[in-house]
């Protein structure tokens, strides 16, 4: 009897070892699973998808559009919940192991057409072969003689557009370098962003090494109110904080997405409202109520002392832009609104 005893625990013993490794096995095939069904929801909007007359010349129809412009694919990284991007574009997963995206080996094109080399140095500019709009439309910014710390900004998803194409509308408040831009830092709100038709948030820094990363995108709809809080999380007062979140908030559903992240450098160029679209050739291809407003934008120092009344100056480009809408902006010290 103590000998079949023995025998039946040494079984289940077995059992249950391979139990366990079964369920291992499974947990990190699902995890594995996850994550590719993740990479493969995020597929944003290529050139090759935007109608036939507005694709810019001589970027390849693969290449994807951004808030930075076109990029290949390879050059678009996806920074998960809980990692981090390191300033050498290594990305720290959750649990301590170092995540290397390969290395962008292509050139991608800035808004305006010109091609941008890995290295950052700048080559002729192309264009479309139609007029249409590709890039920034209108802003409200301001150089800072201090370096920032904060930005924050809320505003309401506007209202679909009436004519739906595969036109692709970005806003967002963000933060640059100057004089010599490295990096971007924008939470964004899109539409048609990830070839979805639909409205998204996720939060984008650009461009390491010739790479642009954003956190994973979450869905908003028409009416609910956003913020937008790109911060650096070093103690006040810290010079050259290396430690930056960017969160996206959308405060109806309490859906957020974060970009953790190096900023690759000080941050004085200050941008409290941006409207940047491409592929749009009729003025029914922006949201239908024909505006964007920005409210309680608050700007900080690196003390985390809110600035007063930033002087925000407005940059409209609607001089030379095809087709012409009623583009305009109304700025205050808190608050910008944006007319397209």
């Amino acid at each position: 009897m103590k000998k079949f005893m023995m025998n039946v625990m040494r079984r289940n013993s077995t059992w249950a070892v391979a139990s366990l490794l079964m369920l291992t096995t499974v947990a990190g095939l699902s995890e594995a699973r996850a994550q590719s069904v993740a990479s493969a929801d995020v597929k944003l909007t290529s050139v090759g998808m935007l109608k036939e007359n507005l694709r810019p010349q001589g970027v390849p129809s693969n290449f994807v559009v951004t808030p930075n412009g076109y990029f290949s694919p390879e050059c678009v990284q996806t920074v998960h919940s809980g990692e981090t991007l390191n300033v050498d574009g290594t990305i720290a997963q959750s649990k301590g192991a170092l995540r290397k995206p390969a290395l962008c080996t292509q050139a991608h094109y800035a808004m305006n057409g010109a091609k941008v080399e890995v290295n950052g140095k700048t080559s002729a500019q192309v264009k479309s072969a139609n007029p249409s709009i590709s890039g920034w439309v209108e802003s409200t910014n301001y150089e800072s003689g201090t370096n920032i710390g904060r930005i924050v900004a809320s505003w309401t998803v506007p209202s679909n557009p009436s004519n739906v194409g595969n036109q692709i509308v970005y806003f967002f408040p963000g933060l640059e370098q100057l004089p010599n831009v490295v990096s971007i830092l924008q939470p964004v709100l899109g539409w048609n962003g990830y070839n979805d038709h639909a409205w998204t948030m996720a939060s984008w820094n650009c461009c390491v090494s010739g790479t642009t990363y954003h956190s994973d995108p979450i869905n908003v709809s028409a009416g609910d109110g956003i913020v937008g809080d790109t911060h650096s999380t070093c103690a006040a007062g810290t010079q050259n904080c290396g430690t930056w979140a960017i969160v996206s908030k959308d405060l109806h559903t309490g859906q957020s997405t974060t970009l953790n992240t190096n900023p690759q450098g000080s941050l004085t160029w200050v941008f409290g409202s941006v409207l940047e679209a491409y592929g749009i050739d009729t003025c029914d291809q922006y949201p239908q109520n024909g505006l964007i407003n920005s409210y309680d934008i608050g700007v900080y120092d690196i003390n985390q002392t809110q600035i007063a009344s930033p002087p925000w100056n407005s940059a409209n480009a609607s001089g030379s832009l095809t087709p012409q809408c009623s583009y305009s902006i109304y700025s205050a010290p808190y608050g910008a609104t944006l007319y397209f």
